[in-house]
């Protein structure tokens, strides 16, 4: 090969080497900013819950770039759209394909739950337990490991081992308590505690000539309500000889946080069950301090001035009640009630007054009685 000849061959191929240079440094940012914005415009649809259109897109952009760094990622998205959209098999599909792939990604803890939460729903029980155990034991630093606690704690329950999930749930309260999951395991594990309080301390009674359920439950420190419903009463009606079922409500308290807006039921100073309530706004605090039980009601009257609209009296029943089912005074012109507000509980929003769910409130007229000491914190 002559000198020229190779002086050609030497320019052809630095051309063909900055032709090369020239498409990785214009073309490529091009394609790179291309599969941005698609993968944003994904993301995008699956933030503002329009889900099958995420699923569309998705599932597009997962097939045009199956080895691009952002496809877990979408992987991730089309899995948790399929699931916003029910399709719960299509979901744990993907999830399961996750936890194959890519082994290395930051969701693969969220795939071992969701895949494990999918089980649970299909009564794989089992399966979801191993699911829920293996994020327990090697994720315990992200905030998901509080669901797989609580699914474990739920599974437990369902079998019996009261024990284990009693000690799941605490998990969660103890060790996540601003987690997403805290409501749920709050709720299971008072339930659960309230129950077994109630086996540990109920006494039998054999009702005598002259009494009534007043007077016993008054004996007792407990509700005629409580009676009934511990002894299967039909009504508050009894016979000489009949054994009741009764507990022995002397140790039972109230203590009410109003910076977390929680109630706790408590004996002594053990905690029984902690429940949501909506507490007094700034303008209208919720009084802190030592009380006692002064009155109680069914259906209480409600009595609304100028600034609770003025409706004047609104009786039990009327659905513009804002006291709810119960009331449980502690004070004059303040008490624990329900709501006709559900939205309002876990927040500062009252009047003064204590909000609870329906269910909650009841359960708990049930349990105190006139003189059950209240203690409110700030």
């Amino acid at each position: 090969m002559s000198i020229r000849t190779l002086s050609f061959f030497m320019v052809g191929v630095i051309l063909i080497i900055i032709v090369f240079i020239a498409l990785f440094a214009f073309v490529f940012p091009i394609q790179k900013r291309a599969l941005t914005e698609q993968f944003t415009a994904c993301e995008k649809s699956y933030n503002d819950g329009k889900y099958q259109e995420a699923v569309n897109l998705l599932e597009t952009f997962i097939k045009k770039h199956p080895g691009s760094k952002k496809t877990s990622d979408a992987y991730y998205y089309l899995a948790m759209s399929k699931q916003k959209l029910g399709d719960n098999a299509g979901a744990m599909d993907l999830w399961g394909k996750i936890i194959k792939k890519y082994p290395k990604s930051k969701n693969i803890a969220e795939a071992h739950y969701y895949l494990g939460y999918g089980y649970e729903n299909d009564k794989q029980y089992d399966q979801a337990e191993e699911k829920y155990t293996a994020i327990v034991k090697n994720y315990l630093d992200v905030p998901i490991t509080a669901g797989a606690m609580l699914g474990l704690g739920r599974i437990y329950e369902m079998k019996g081992q009261e024990s284990e999930a009693i000690a799941s749930f605490q998990n969660v309260v103890d060790k996540y308590p601003d987690s997403e999951f805290i409501k749920e395991a709050e709720q299971r594990l008072g339930s659960i505690n309230l129950n077994k309080f109630l086996k540990d301390n109920t006494k039998t009674y054999t009702v005598k000539k002259g009494d009534n359920l007043v007077t016993i439950a008054r004996n007792f420190h407990t509700t005629p309500e409580l009676i009934i419903r511990l002894s299967d009463l039909k009504s508050h009606s009894m016979n000489i000889g009949q054994t009741l079922k009764i507990l022995d409500g002397s140790g039972l308290n109230v203590l009410i946080d109003l910076t977390k807006c929680k109630l706790f039921l408590k004996s002594g100073d053990s905690i029984i069950k902690r429940y949501y309530v909506c507490v007094g706004k700034k303008e209208t605090p919720t009084p802190s301090g030592s009380y006692n039980v002064i009155e109680k009601m069914v259906n209480p009257t409600w009595f609304s001035d100028s600034q609770t609209g003025g409706l004047g009296e609104v009786p039990g029943g009327d659905p513009r009640n804002e006291l709810g089912t119960r009331w449980i005074g502690f004070k004059p012109s303040f008490g624990v009630h329900g709501t006709i507000f559900s939205d309002s509980i876990g927040k500062a929003e009252s009047h003064g007054c204590v909000r609870m769910n329906k269910e909650d409130v009841e359960e708990l007229y049930d349990l105190v009685t006139t003189g059950t000491p209240i203690k409110i914190v700030p």
